[in-house]
């Protein structure tokens, strides 16, 4: 990690902030609940894949490196703003993302017949 800058004071503009904990306890209740959070929008980030391998009509259309870019780009934007920081921010989302991607192509191949599934020239 190349900084250890604390964030804390752009954390007064987010819809959820973090409350004062007074003990590990509350503090570790607080955490359990926050990633319970997490995985549900990361469960529904991954059924938004799995429109897209539907929606999409080619297999090469499931990488898009200019949207990789713009995602990341976003993101970074917003962990500014919000004072996460942009290292963790993007080194998460570009994991995410190529994890997002494989299992995008994943589901465009399990969901095509035979039919809609390119011919491989021997």
């Amino acid at each position: 990690m190349s900084s250890h800058k604390v964030f804390s004071d752009k954390r007064t503009n987010i819809e959820y902030p973090a409350r004062q904990c007074s003990t590990m306890a509350e503090l570790r209740g607080d955490i359990d609940q926050l990633d319970r959070v997490i995985v549900e929008l990361l469960s529904i980030r991954q059924g938004y894949m799995e429109q897209a391998a539907r929606i999409k009509q080619k297999r090469t259309q499931v990488r898009d490196e200019e949207r990789v870019e713009d995602v990341v780009a976003k993101v970074m934007a917003h962990a500014d703003k919000v004072g996460a920081h942009p290292e963790l921010v993007e080194n998460l989302y570009r994991q995410m993302i190529e994890w997002c991607i494989s299992y995008e192509l994943g589901v465009f191949d399990d969901t095509r017949t035979p039919e809609d599934k390119p011919k491989i020239k021997s």
